[in-house]
């Protein structure tokens, strides 16, 4: 039968294709992160990441269900990787690289990829976030250009998302978002590192966006797209091995990287927000090593649980913005007495917030958002 894509926003060829190559690296989830640096090394390891690219694209538009078409790709790439393995000047941890791969290849499914991760980070957000979670819809579509503008050369990272706002008062929309490039026919760059991504592109819309309580939304947000990103990546890594502990390694590899690509771009608002509130986050955590005595791993996470409890407080984005641009050295002597409090559990986290809510506490320099 033709392919039927389950998602409005992705073109049903698209979707088969995604689908054959996402069930392949889910398969071989353990090599991700080698597969990776021999991509980027180029030779046989990156032809036969090109071959898997075009028998998922050969069998997108045949008139086969989705398992008999993950099949045959699979198939079909099993015996590239053999007669690649007949290479006698093959290099030796390439050849290991896809011998390993071609044994994970016996327990390819053909399951959606894409909402498997989605549903078990959406389970430990909504633990997380308790009565404030909304419930969130998946989606998944494609845009015309690369995310950051970048070739994939130096930047692999084909995907984004996004919860358009403002959601409803129950429930919300996420929106995966895969590059596909118009100048080749039914072609796309999505390869191993996009995949090993997604947790952490999926995370940061879980804790930073669906049950956020504010007025608005906005990518030059250095508390929504900064402080919280910091805070998405402590839950991600406590919850990457709970989500599938044979990804997680390369999980937690490429949200790093992503994590070094996505600063470097001070060149752009939500760059410079981004590096802005994890700097905050890190001065807090700092503080509360400091003041309250607690250790690096303890403070950590007691920044996350504060910037958790302050984004369901329905309050301006202004307020919580100027509440980042007050974090650096030394901090207000009447924030300190709030965070105090807090910490001590003398205060709600809302009290941060009615304590700058009129401006009265002047931000550090370079902090205002």
């Amino acid at each position: 039968m033709p392919a039927i894509s389950p998602y409005p926003g992705l073109e049903p060829w698209m979707w088969r294709s995604l689908l054959a190559r996402a069930a392949v690296f889910h398969a071989t989830r353990t090599r991700l992160s080698q597969f990776c640096d021999h991509i980027d090394k180029g030779g046989a390891v990156e032809l036969v990441l090109r071959h898997l690219e075009l028998q998922a694209r050969e069998w997108a538009t045949c008139d086969v269900d989705d398992d008999t078409a993950v099949t045959r790709v699979v198939e079909a790439w099993v015996a590239q990787l053999t007669e690649t393995l007949g290479l006698r000047q093959l290099d030796p941890t390439a050849r290991q690289l896809i011998e390993d791969m071609r044994d994970l290849l016996h327990c390819v499914h053909s399951h959606d990829p894409f909402r498997r991760i989605f549903t078990g980070i959406t389970a430990h957000a909504s633990a997380l976030y308790g009565d404030s979670w909304r419930t969130p819809t998946l989606g998944v579509a494609h845009i015309r250009r690369h995310p950051r503008g970048d070739s994939t050369r130096s930047d692999p990272y084909v995907v984004t998302a996004m919860t358009p706002w403002p959601p409803d008062i129950a429930e919300a929309v996420v929106e995966l978002y895969i590059h596909h490039d118009d100048l080749y026919i039914h072609h796309d760059d999505f390869g191993p590192a996009a995949f090993a991504a997604l947790p952490i592109l999926l995370t940061h819309e879980c804790v930073c966006h669906v049950p956020a309580r504010q007025d608005r939304a906005s990518n030059e947000s250095t508390f929504a797209e900064g402080l919280l990103d910091w805070v998405a990546y402590v839950f991600h890594e406590q919850w990457a091995g709970k989500l599938d502990v044979e990804l997680a390694p390369a999980a937690r590899r490429h949200a790093e990287v992503l994590r070094t690509v996505l600063s470097r771009r001070t060149d752009t608002a939500e760059g410079r927000a981004r590096r802005i509130g994890h700097e905050a986050a890190e001065t807090l955590r700092s503080w509360f090593e400091v003041s309250c005595g607690h250790g690096p791993h303890e403070s950590k996470l007691a920044v996350a649980q504060l910037g958790v409890q302050l984004n369901q407080v329905d309050r301006s984005l202004a307020d919580k913005d100027h509440f980042v641009s007050l974090l650096g050295w030394p901090l207000p002597p009447a924030l300190e007495e709030v965070l105090y409090g807090w910490d001590e559990g003398r205060a709600p986290a809302s009290a941060v917030l009615d304590l700058v809510v009129d401006r009265e506490l002047v931000g550090h320099a370079g902090r205002t958002a």
